[in-house]
Formats: C-alpha cells, structure tokens, sequence
C-alpha cells in the first residue's frame, strides 16, 4: 500500500522552529561561560582564604572563641541579675527598671514551707501589691511621703507580708486538697459584681483610679478569693475539727432547756461581742444575717429558744424576746468554730516561713 504523502512545510514554519531551537554552538558558548564564572568565583575565594590564612587567621570553626562569647555573655547576665539583687535586697528598689527586672527573674521576698525556688512570693508579686496600696491611699487624698505617711507605709508594708504569707498558705492548701476554680466561675462572678457596680465600664474605671488595676487583674483577685471562700466552706464545715465547740453549744443549751438564764449563759460564755449585754443584738430584719441564722430566728416565737445553729461563724443558740412587724428582737449565743482566720493563724503558728529582706 503506498505511502501518503507528507504535508510540506511552509518556509516560515522552518524559519520559526530554526529560531525556538538554540543553536548547539550557543549552548557550548553559554555552558564555558557558567564554568568559567564559578571558577572564577572559587579562585576568588580561595584566594580570599589563603591571604587570610597568610595573616595567621583561622577561617573554620573556632570553637574557643564561641566558648569565650557565651562565657562572657553568661558573666554578664550574672552581673545584670546580682546587680538588681542588691538593688532589691539592700535598697528595696521600686523603679521601672527594677520592675522589669523582677518581672523576668523571680526575686523570692519570703519562703512558706518551701525554699527561695518553690512556695515562695516574688518581688514582682510584692512590688504590685505596695502599687496598688499606694495607688489607693492616693487616691484618697493621703500623702504617705510625709513623716507620718513614711511610718503609715512601713506598716502597710508589714500588712502586705501577711497577706503574701497567707496567700502562700491557702495557695498550698487549696492545692492539696485539689480546690480549683474554672474560667466559668471567674467571668459568672466578675459579671455579676460589673452588674451591681454599674456596668464594665465604670468597673474598669474605678479599677484604674483607684488601685491601677487593669480587668484581668481584678479577675486574678476573683479567682484567688473564690479558691479562698470554697476552702473557708471545707474548713468551717470540717465536723472533726469543730467537735469541741459543737460540744460545748450543745452543753449549753442543755443548761437553758433546764432552767438556766440565757442572759447569764450568754455573758459568762459567748463567743461574740454582744456577751457583755447578755448577748441581746436587738431588732434584725431579714437579710441583716446570714441565712442559717436567719431561718432560725423568723421561725421561732416569742420567748422560744432555737437549737444550736451553724453557721460560717460558729455554733448559735438564739432567742427570740420579741416581733414588730416583719422585725424579730433576738439574742444569741455564739461559740466559734474554726472559721479561715482562725484556720490561718494555727498555720502560721507551725509553718516554717522565711522572709529574704526586712523592712
């Protein structure tokens, strides 16, 4: 079968794929070019290399000179951290760049049964404290630069170490027995004190003014007194370690149910500084009290005596002398308990604590 012929290509066509087609004379031309610049380039720095070496300088890795670089660079840092260690310990410095520094190397001001590397306070922790108490007396119109003012600062600053210690002491405990407080909790309270203080916004004002506090540092502050207040509840409920004071309610009450005068009982035994006047706390109308109390004593009648009632203050034994419209006159007994206060003084009676600088 023949062949069929070949279409013939036209002289422009030929012209055109002459052109799309490097000539092989110019790719041999272009690919010398490219050896002869890289030689060139490695002649160049080799050459580099060699008048370097002529002048006796080491052009590989010179391991001893990054060793004497971090060493130095090492010393330095060392310096930096005692020189603001003096500044801090010697002359409990408070400036911006004692602030800063503070804020980068934890500086321990006191130790709760621990040592200056755990269950310890920072210098920043105190510093933002004693700038929030400064910030508030200020804003109150009070000059604590005065002779006077000097000697009120001093005791703050005492106040402020117990507060650091104590925040130490519930901080250790709320962890050991796994007390915690979720992102929830935290903004739920955060929108309801807003709500009752006028908004976010006059919130944040008043933050500012009045203890240069910013929101989410008030809401560090919600945290930590929420933590606070689920221990305070374990520990005032703990029936173990009020056995002593439920006893001694139950005693009483004993005696009053046999004929024994309240008054009498009251100044002789309660815990509460209404004893003197035989525990009498005159008219309460609801929502003076706590409610335990409360429910208590719009429950009973005139002349009627309650059973022992707990409350977060300790064991009451109330009686009721009289009713005027929705107000109840009442007298009380009370034997504490062991509420936070009392929780935290027993703890800082046996913990082992340490303070790094005095005032």
């Amino acid at each position: 079968m023949a062949e069929s012929p070949k279409k013939p290509q036209s002289k422009n066509s030929e012209k055109a794929e002459s052109k799309a087609k490097p000539k092989a004379k110019d790719k041999v031309l272009a690919s010398k070019a490219e050896t002869s610049s890289d030689e060139s380039t490695a002649k160049k720095k080799t050459g580099f290399k060699h008048r370097l070496k002529a002048l006796g300088v080491k052009t590989g890795p010179n391991r001893r000179l990054i060793v004497l670089a971090g060493s130095a660079a090492l010393a330095s840092l060392l310096i930096t951290i005692t020189v603001f260690g003096v500044m801090i310990y010697k002359y409990q410095r408070d400036d911006r760049a004692v602030q800063i520094a503070a804020n980068i190397v934890p500086y321990p001001v006191l130790s709760v049964n621990g040592n200056i590397l755990w269950n310890s306070e920072t210098y920043a922790s105190y510093l933002f404290e004693l700038g929030s108490v400064k910030k508030f007396y200020e804003s109150q119109g009070q000059d604590l630069k005065t002779d006077e003012g000097k000697e009120r600062l001093k005791q703050l600053k005492e106040e402020l170490f117990k507060q650091l210690t104590d925040q130490q002491i519930i901080s250790q405990e709320a962890a050991k027995r796994k007390i915690t407080v979720s992102s929830k909790e935290v903004d739920e309270e955060f929108k309801k004190l807003t709500e009752n203080a006028g908004g976010a916004d006059k919130v944040k004002e008043t933050l500012q003014k009045l203890y240069g506090w910013t929101v989410e540092d008030f809401k560090v502050k919600i945290k930590f007194n929420l933590i606070q207040k689920k221990l305070a509840d374990k520990i005032t409920n703990d029936e173990s370690r009020n056995a002593v004071s439920k006893a001694k309610a139950e005693d009483l009450l004993k005696q009053i149910n046999a004929g024994a005068d309240f008054a009498e009982i009251a100044k002789a035994n309660s815990e509460d500084t209404s004893a003197s006047s035989g525990g009498d706390l005159g008219l309460i109308e609801k929502g003076q009290t706590v409610k335990e109390f409360e429910d208590a004593a719009f429950g009973l009648e005139v002349g009627k005596v309650s059973g022992v009632v707990k409350t977060q203050f300790g064991y009451h034994i109330i009686k009721v002398t009289d009713k005027k419209d929705d107000k109840v006159q009442v007298s009380h007994i009370l034997i504490k308990g062991i509420d936070l206060e009392t929780w935290l003084k027993e703890q800082r009676e046996k913990a082992k604590i340490v303070r790094y600088f005095k005032l």
